[in-house]
């Protein structure tokens, strides 16, 4: 049986790590990142990947470096015929990448060579993109520039969500990467380098990331807010308070002289708010310290007025 170490730490991990453990590739050593505050409370809690690793009782190695301790001399120890990489979060040094003797695996969220980077399903979404999907490669020194086993495309709808479309192309990428494993070892794959054309890269979001840019069209805007969902969410402000949007639809794409981000209709299940073309319907919103709300409850208890302006800074 192929030994196989597996790296990965947040939610999109999971899929490709329960594929594997129900195959000749089950892991024999899972490394994750360190636990991290979560929740209301804000206490420390271990990554999805540790959580689940620990149910299927894989060994874990909790890492925030290569550098601290002995923790190359324990993956070399191990003898891995394949090291796995899906979204693991940290930079492998190529002492690290050179230990396996079959090859350093990474499963990517994008077509490559576009949207290289921490935030692919961000970038496409943002940019309006028409379809992505999952890539398998062999690692390299660089990010994400290592030459491409497999690629699968993944149609985007119109009105998913990051968070949405992320947990499709999860799914997509767990069989394309045990189809990548055995396509290595049975000979009939090999990795072919990237186009040097098309390069477009999706760095790391922060939260200001989110902030609704209202002077974009009304398909733009629409993009920023469901590509910024769930994380880092899209938000703006109405009156200096913070106001979270968790989902919009385009209303209408009509040139008009309102100025972006003028609140032109706020009544009923109705809040229609203008872009630098045309306007959209915010769907489901949320403000400071409360719940999300659908935009009918919302009002009742955070009464809008049209005409006044959402944007700015807090």
């Amino acid at each position: 049986m192929p030994r196989v170490v597996f790296f990965g730490s947040p939610d999109f991990a999971l899929p490709s790590l329960e594929a594997l453990a129900r195959t000749s590739y089950k892991p024999v050593l899972v490394v994750t990142q360190p636990d991290r505050p979560a929740g209301r409370g804000r206490s420390m809690q271990p990554t999805p990947v540790r959580r689940f690793a620990e149910e299927l009782e894989i060994p874990t190695l909790v890492i925030e470096t290569f550098k601290k301790g002995d923790v190359i001399d324990r993956l070399r120890s191990l003898e891995p015929d394949f090291s796995v990489a899906v979204a693991f979060g940290l930079i492998f040094p190529v002492s690290v990448l050179e230990i396996p003797s079959r090859g350093s695996i990474n499963l990517h969220a994008s077509l490559l060579p576009s949207y290289r980077g921490a935030s692919p399903v961000n970038g496409a979404i943002v940019n309006g993109e028409l379809f992505t999907g999952v890539t398998t490669m062999e690692m390299v020194k660089a990010l994400d520039a290592g030459p491409i086993y497999l690629q699968r495309t993944v149609p985007i709808d119109p009105m998913e969500n990051a968070g949405e479309l992320s947990d499709r192309l999860a799914a997509q990428g767990a069989s394309l990467l045990i189809e990548t494993l055995q396509g290595i070892e049975a000979g009939t794959i090999a990795p072919v380098p990237q186009p040097e054309e098309g390069v477009h890269s999706a760095p790391r979001l922060g939260k200001r990331d989110g902030l609704i840019p209202w002077d974009r069209d009304a398909i733009g805007v629409h993009n920023h807010i469901r590509g910024m969902n769930p994380w880092p969410g899209s938000f703006t402000y109405y009156r200096g308070r913070y106001l979270k949007v968790h989902r919009a639809q385009p209303w209408d794409c009509i040139p008009h002289d309102h100025r972006p981000g003028q609140i032109l209709v706020c009544e009923g299940e109705h809040v229609i708010v203008a872009c630098g073309r045309g306007s959209v319907r915010l769907v489901r919103l949320q403000s400071e310290g409360k719940r999300p709300l659908d935009a009918a409850q919302f009002l009742r208890g955070y009464p809008l007025e049209a005409g006044e302006m959402l944007g700015g800074e807090g």
